[in-house]
């Protein structure tokens, strides 16, 4: 009889735990190089997601219930900052104020390069499931994520103005002085305050309020990647009657970036004379050759200015891309 009742007690502990799921990370991980098969794998999340919460609504005991969710990274060749920011977006949006049922559970990839990365951008650290000591480098920023301008260093409790960290680490890194450095600060702070100015709906938004930012320093050049999560440029830019018709008979959400960086038209939904500069501001530090590459990814739009394009499925908020080559590395 005590045998009988120890296994019942088993039994009932296997089925409020759930069972696994393994959810295979796609070989490109990254929405900048692979976008529509990784926003198509972040999708699928999402959707699982939505319907664990549905589902786990009615239980009166939910708290006791969990879902298992593994992110197989095995088989992941090539791996980018976006992905992983992305991806901590959907993992917080199940913890906190959010927060349902699900333990996440994961593995490294295989490939050497691909776990470099992840250890280096500080992934890990939001995670929380690194047992070994966590990477830490002054060679990136790592991934870092907060709103307004600052965000808190959990190491000291400081609030750090994430604009004046990332300006005096390119100076470093490129041996420049501030000034000729200021047009990164003119960056980020349009590309913060567009967040505050456009970005939320808390009746709409299926995420917190928040920007991410990470940035990699490489032989030849610096990366940046700024993410917010936010309801898209295409979602909350000011549109014309007859573009909203557009919209419903076809759609080319890449026009909507094209027709802001112009700055022919004033954009912004708040209505301000002094507002609306942002995409225009941004665009002209890469036209004047202070940056390169510059990719915007909002919603179904993909910008990059030699080929602009819409992707097959829709990213829930904006990420800017761009890059600085170091002098003399070609």
């Amino acid at each position: 009889k005590k045998k009988k009742a120890q296994k019942s007690k088993i039994i009932i502990k296997q089925k409020l735990l759930g069972e696994k799921e393994e959810l295979i990370v796609p070989e490109c991980f990254s929405i900048i190089e692979n976008p529509d098969e990784t926003i198509t794998f972040f999708n699928g999340i999402i959707q699982k997601i939505d319907k664990i919460r549905k589902e786990f609504s009615s239980y009166n005991q939910a708290s006791r219930v969990r879902k298992i969710l593994l992110l197989n990274m095995r088989n992941t060749k090539k791996v980018t900052g976006d992905a992983l920011m992305y991806l901590l977006t959907i993992i917080k949006n199940t913890r906190g104020k959010r927060k349902i049922p699900i333990v996440w559970e994961g593995n490294l990839p295989a490939d050497s390069d691909s776990k470099r990365m992840i250890h280096n951008s500080g992934y890990l650290r939001f995670m929380q499931t690194e047992k070994k000591p966590l990477t830490k480098t002054d060679e990136h920023i790592q991934i870092q994520t907060g709103q307004g301008y600052e965000y808190s260093d959990k190491a000291t409790g400081e609030s750090i103005d994430i604009r004046t960290k990332i300006v005096d680490f390119t100076c470093e890194k490129l041996n420049k002085n501030k000034t000729e450095i200021n047009f990164l600060m003119t960056m980020l702070t349009e590309m913060i305050t567009n967040i505050k100015d456009h970005a939320y709906d808390a009746k709409e938004n299926i995420f917190d309020h928040k920007w991410y930012i990470f940035v990699e320093n490489t032989e030849d050049r610096i990366k940046y990647t700024f993410m917010d999560n936010g309801l898209g440029i295409p979602t909350t830019i000011k549109k014309s009657a007859f573009e909203k018709l557009v919209d419903i008979v076809w759609e080319r959400e890449y026009k909507y970036i094209e027709s802001g960086i112009s700055g022919l038209e004033k954009r912004s939904k708040t209505g301000q004379v002094e507002r609306g500069n942002g995409l225009p501001s941004i665009y002209e530090q890469y036209m004047k050759g202070f940056v390169d590459k510059l990719i915007i990814i909002s919603n179904k739009a993909y910008y990059i200015e030699s080929e602009p394009k819409d992707l097959r499925n829709s990213l829930n908020g904006t990420i800017f891309y761009w890059e600085i080559k170091k002098e003399g590395t070609g």
